[in-house]
Parts: structure tokens; sequence; C-alpha cells
């Protein structure tokens, strides 16, 4: 019986989904799954379909090792990659003492990757397999808007340097154009980047005049869905805005649907959001949304809002409005402006100029044919983002990794030393 060792010291946002699907997708159906994670991991519902086939081994952390967890400043970053190597070590070591692990995946990377890239994988000869989300030390390279990242130079050394080590089988990325920039490379090692289709759930739809019923909406207008965890940097502040512009159509109407920082709620309790709410037209749903009442929310929804500011990764908010026939008002900026530049799979605005948001809200309001034209390009383009293909992709590499052979002895050697 193959053991193989899942990592993923993180317990929000999409680390519990992205766990439960790499555990459902086969890798390989009679192994022994240890699930090395937080007491909020491991007890989560996302892992609830397939926590009697898991061997949990909770995370322990000093005093120290928490400081360091929460220190997200500059050099404190550095250190939390190599705290983090570090845990993932004691769980590697603890899984083994009952006999060798025979392949480690790691479902988030970036927040150990640089640590992993200068000291190595913690894993003696273990063969291993990773996930990376918020590599961007090829933007510049394809032509990706974004700020360069600080030292960029010495990130694309330790990026190959990481390439390099010979237990990483595969390191598989959500970002189409890291795995374009790898195929460019001569250098040893890309040939291990892999494209992993961000994945998105194909729900049921309803009617919208029954979606709208559900949610108590008004029929007759154009609503604008934002969704997920609301803040500034979502560019609802500048799409409220544009509402409240004289020339936005009065039809058009935005929901919020999830949790709300301190800036959102500010922003609601003032002018322009007070005015938006006393003419009906912006519409609340606080809190967590239940996956449960997403088909009703895309159902009831003629466009997704994806104006991010400052935010230059992929996004599966993209994916779910395209896989469901959303049009998609998106920012011009990273990975999703250059996938809605180059292959035309939604509306491009610059989320900081209101009149850029204006011209999107007024083709959503006149039912702009251009807009039809990027749905379907859209769905096309992300057809293949399902989670059966995620779990495919997942299971491909993981039978790669392990290729027939037995578990490292030299992981027992390590641990007895």
């Amino acid at each position: 019986m193959k053991r193989i060792l899942l990592l993923e010291i993180s317990h929000t946002g999409h680390h519990p989904g992205y766990a439960r699907h790499i555990l459902e997708s086969g890798i390989p159906e009679d192994a022994q799954i240890f699930v090395a994670g937080t007491q909020e991991l491991l007890s989560h519902q996302e892992l609830s379909a397939v926590r009697s086939r898991i061997t949990p081994i909770i995370l322990q952390f000093s005093a120290e090792e928490q400081k360091r967890l929460a220190d997200f400043s500059f050099i404190g970053l550095m250190r939390r990659e190599f705290t983090i190597r570090g845990i993932y070590a004691r769980a590697w070591q603890q899984a083994c003492s009952a006999g060798a692990i025979d392949m480690v995946i790691i479902p988030f990377l970036d927040n150990c990757a640089q640590a992993f890239a200068i000291a190595g994988a913690p894993f003696a000869a273990t063969p291993w397999i990773a996930i990376t989300m918020r590599t961007q030390i090829h933007f510049a390279s394809m032509g990706v808007i974004a700020p360069p990242p600080s030292l960029v130079g010495v990130r694309r050394w330790l990026f190959q340097r990481l390439l390099k080590q010979k237990n990483l089988k595969e390191l598989l990325t959500i970002d189409a154009t890291l795995a374009e920039f790898a195929t460019q490379q001569s250098a040893a090692g890309y040939t291990k980047v892999s494209y992993l289709p961000d994945p998105s759930e194909l729900y049921p739809l309803v009617p919208k005049q029954e979606a709208r019923q559900q949610l108590n909406l008004p029929q007759n207008c154009q609503l604008i869905l934002a969704y997920g965890a609301l803040s500034e940097r979502k560019g609802i502040f500048r799409l409220m805005q544009a509402m409240a512009d004289p020339e936005c159509p009065s039809s058009v109407h935005v929901l919020l649907a999830g949790g709300q920082d301190r800036g959102v709620r500010e922003f609601l309790n003032g002018p322009i959001a007070s005015s938006l709410q006393s003419a009906g037209r912006l519409h609340l749903l606080p809190g967590y949304v239940p996956e449960s009442l997403v088909p009703t929310l895309i159902s009831a929804s003629d466009a997704m809002w994806i104006g991010y500011i400052h935010f230059y990764m992929m996004s599966g908010v993209l994916v779910l409005a395209a896989r469901h026939g959303l049009p998609a008002i998106t920012s011009q900026e990273g990975v999703i402006g250059y996938l809605v530049k180059k292959y035309g799979i939604g509306v491009g605005v610059d989320s900081k100029e209101n009149h850029t948001v204006l011209n999107a809200l007024q083709q959503v309001a006149s039912g702009s044919v251009d807009l039809s034209f990027t749905v379907e390009r859209a769905r096309n383009f992300f057809a293949g983002n399902s989670w059966e293909e995620f779990g495919h992709r997942i299971r491909m590499a993981a039978t790669a990794a392990m290729g027939g052979t037995t578990a490292s002895t030299q992981a027992i050697k390590t641990i007895a030393q």
C-alpha cells in the first residue's frame, strides 16, 4: 500500500476545498493518506466526506512559531517561510515514524517556496509535487500588467533552483501565463511546470425570475454580482461610485454577497451607498455564503464584477462566471487582465477610472452584442476548468511522481539520525 502525505497549514479560503478535491482525485484509491493540518482544517466541513479515509496529523506550533506565522513584514515573510518549512519537516517525520512515505503533496507551495529553494525540501529522498498560485517572476516577460516583484532577479533564480531539485517531480500552476512562460524557457527544470486549470463547479441553474424571487430582488433590472470576501481591493467602491453617476442607467443594480471587511462596512454607511440603497439599487447579502446558495446568485445575475484593484493573480470567480455564461467585468491588471485582453473573455476596466467602469455598466444595461461574444469565448476557454479535470491532472501527477518506486529508505535513516 502506498503511503502519501498531504501538507496544508491553512484552513481558510480555497485551502479546505483544494485539499478535499485532491483527496477525492484517486491518488491512488487504496493508499494510506496522511493529512497534516491545523485542527481547524482537519475538522472543516469540506473534509467531512473524506475524513474516514485520512490519517490526521495535527500541526502543533510553539509560541515562537505562532509569533512568526503572524509576522507579514518584509523580513518576517522570509522567517515565516522557514517556520512553515520546519513545521512541515516535523509532520513528515511523524508520518514516517510508522513507515516510509512514498510521496508528499503540497496544495499551496507559495508560503514556503523560497525556503524550499534555499534549504531544499525537508523530505529526504521522498518525491513530492506541489501547486503554486502566486508566482510572479514571469509577469514582465509575458506582458502581464503588474508592478515588478521586489528582487525579481533573485526570485527568478530561486524559482529555477527550486525546479532543479531532483525530488520535486511536478510543479502545477493555475496560472496559464506561467505555464506558457515555462514552455519558452531552456533552463533545466522548467519542464516540471504544468498547467492545472483553476476549477469551478458547474451548477444547475434555475430561471432568473425564480432566483430573484428567492432572493427578494426586483425582476426588471440588470444585476451586477460582486461575490466573495469583499474589501476595497475588490473594487466595489469604484463600482458603486460609477453606479451613482447620473449617466449610469437606473436599471443597473448591484448585489454584494459575502463577508464584508471594516472598510466596506464603513463605506456602506456613507452617502453613496446610502443613496443607492434608498433608490433600491444596492442589495446586500452579508456574511458567509453557503455553497447551496451560489447557483441562485448566479441565476439571478446579469454580470459578474471582477474589477479588482492591485490583484494580479488568477481568480476562481472568473472561471465561475465563465462556466455559467455570466459576462465578466474585470480589471485590466494581472493575469485576469492579460487573459481578457488576449482572448476576449470579458470586459476590461480600469477600476481606478470611473468612466471605464461606467461604460461597462452601460454595456450591461443595453444588452450589448459584444457581451454575448465575450460570454461564448469565455465559456469555451474555461470548458476544461472542472473539478473532474483537476482531479485527473492531480492523479496523473501523483502517479508519475511515485513512478512505481518504493518509499525512500533514506527517509527512515534521516529520522533515525
